[in-house]
């Protein structure tokens, strides 16, 4: 990223946080009812991607709102084991209705390590979506582990804006797997309401291209 991106990103964060949205969005995350985590059960595993991938969206259209160039950036921790240094030291004090204020700590370094790249190749190696996002997943917590502090917290980790970075590259993953020609069509095993990547209308079919959604990585 340059310099001024970085410093947009940070800057739309902090509008963000002062209008209240950004702790709106960390309290949809804090509701459990979403079921939105593998720890949750077999419907949690198979809204696990769909559903984050619709929070990372819709938090980068609030951000778009306030600067049309900002975006959410992925942070590869394959390669760089370290915090994103220009959230370093960033770690603001969010309020999040229903639990007050909410300052981000960090104890960076604690056990497991971050995730190689041979644990990602394996993880895309996978032939079906339900074994490919369990191991995703378990990468992911990995991930949230190891930063600590408030990450370590899976109902308010949104409110450490290293969240969004990781989430990105946990999402940027899900889109190289499907876009292996011999994972064309695999998707979620979703029927119902649990279709529906509440508190939002949209369904879990509406997340399954980044195309569509119209962003890409790079």
């Amino acid at each position: 990223m340059k310099a001024s991106e970085k410093k947009r990103f940070k800057d739309v964060i902090k509008k963000l946080i002062d209008s209240g949205t950004y702790g709106t969005f960390a309290s949809f995350h804090a509701d459990m009812s979403h079921m939105m985590h593998g720890s949750m059960g077999s419907v949690g595993r198979q809204r696990f991607l769909p559903w984050h991938r619709m929070y990372l969206y819709k938090l980068e259209q609030e951000m778009q709102s306030v600067d049309p160039l900002s975006f959410i950036p992925y942070w590869d921790w394959t390669t760089s084991k370290k915090i994103p240094a220009m959230l370093k030291n960033f770690m603001p004090t969010v309020n999040v209705p229903g639990r007050g204020n909410i300052t981000v700590s960090r104890n960076v370094g604690t056990p497991p390590p971050l995730p190689t790249k041979s644990d990602i190749n394996s993880v895309l190696s996978e032939d079906t979506y339900t074994l490919f996002t369990t191991q995703l997943e378990f990468s992911h917590n990995n991930v949230h582990g190891w930063v600590g502090g408030t990450m370590s917290d899976i109902q308010y980790s949104p409110t450490d804006p290293v969240f969004w970075l990781h989430h990105a590259q946990i999402d940027r993953i899900w889109s190289i797997w499907q876009a292996k020609p011999q994972n064309t069509g695999k998707n979620p095993s979703l029927s119902g309401d649990d279709r529906t990547m509440d508190p939002w209308t949209e369904t879990e079919s509406n997340t399954r291209s980044i195309t569509s959604l119209g962003y890409s990585y790079s």
